[in-house]
């Protein structure tokens, strides 16, 4: 059923037809005998649920989708259509999806989609252009490209995720990673809602920061990002067998040699990049071995040092 458009909206809107479309929409909203009583405002003193305020350098990630294979290092000509499957997760999580494939353009867009929605209560709708989404993503900006967008949000609002917490047996099923989307066809403004019960997924120590700027700068290379992502949600990285990797990132390397081949252009990348300082591959365990050195931020060696001092 869909959630009432928050009009207040309008007083942030320059663009004069956009703000007589979403004007009219509220109305026919609110008038509509199908159209839920709206909500009673919260009590005096009521916590209201929002995004932490992530810094204007990064963006959000969730632990447990950086960790999986939820968004995959497949491209986009290689999507499949996938029913209710079982993903590959870290043990304690289970993360179930219906829908068209998603990759990590898809979790670039997510992680723009939720750093912009860090402002109002979780769950309100957010208006944002769709140059300025392009623009943040690092994308061109031509006709093609805002078809494309609308395509890639329509994949987000689309898929169904259902996640199962494994330790304490609670499985939260038909989340939406984009509750609903509206798009204005004149002005090309998107207006969006999250999911609010995604709000735990973002919590202070379920969610990590990223460095945009690298981000950015590992466009095209699938797997570095989602290496990238992985090892940033680790305040240090423990030893992991290769294989592991390779099914966690969903790659589709159907031998273990290539994927490895594979794995290691892509942390020579994220040395370049500067997201790790150093990086090896031990046999006979093919474990992976990696050093963020100074990419570990102050919060994790805030850990760190807490666990240190525990020992």
């Amino acid at each position: 059923m869909a959630a009432q458009l928050d009009l207040s909206l309008l007083a942030n809107i320059s663009d004069p037809d956009l703000r007589a479309s979403l004007q009219r929409l509220g109305n026919a909203m609110v008038e509509a005998p199908s159209a839920p009583a709206q909500e009673p405002a919260p009590p005096s003193g009521a916590k209201v649920i929002q995004f932490p305020l992530f810094p204007e350098t990064t963006r959000p990630v969730s632990n447990d989708m950086a960790r999986s294979a939820l968004f995959s290092c497949i491209q986009g000509k290689d999507r499949r259509f996938i029913k209710d499957a079982l993903l590959a997760t870290v043990d304690g999580v289970e993360i179930r999806f219906t829908g068209e494939q998603l990759n990590q353009d898809d979790h670039d867009l997510l992680m723009t989609l939720v750093f912009l929605a860090r402002t109002p209560a979780l769950g309100k709708w957010v208006t944002v252009s769709a140059y300025a989404i392009l623009k943040a993503l690092g994308r061109k900006v031509s006709g093609k490209q805002y078809r494309e967008l609308r395509a890639d949000i329509s994949r987000l609002a689309a898929g169904m995720v259902s996640i199962r917490n494994a330790r304490d047996k609670i499985e939260y099923i038909g989340h939406h990673l984009i509750a609903q989307a509206l798009q204005h066809e004149i002005s090309r403004h998107w207006i969006y809602r999250l999911d609010p019960e995604l709000g735990p997924l973002y919590g202070d120590m379920t969610h990590t920061l990223i460095d945009w700027e690298k981000r950015r700068a590992s466009k095209g290379k699938d797997l570095a990002r989602w290496v990238q992502l992985y090892m940033a949600t680790h305040a240090r990285p423990y030893p992991v067998k290769v294989d592991t990797l390779r099914q966690l990132s969903g790659s589709r390397a159907k031998a273990l040699r290539n994927f490895r081949a594979q794995l290691r252009l892509a942390l020579d990348d994220l040395t370049a990049n500067e997201d790790i300082v150093d990086w090896r591959i031990e046999m006979p365990d093919d474990l992976v071995f990696v050093d963020r050195g100074k990419a570990t931020s102050k919060s994790q060696r805030r850990l760190l040092d807490r666990i240190g001092s525990r020992t």
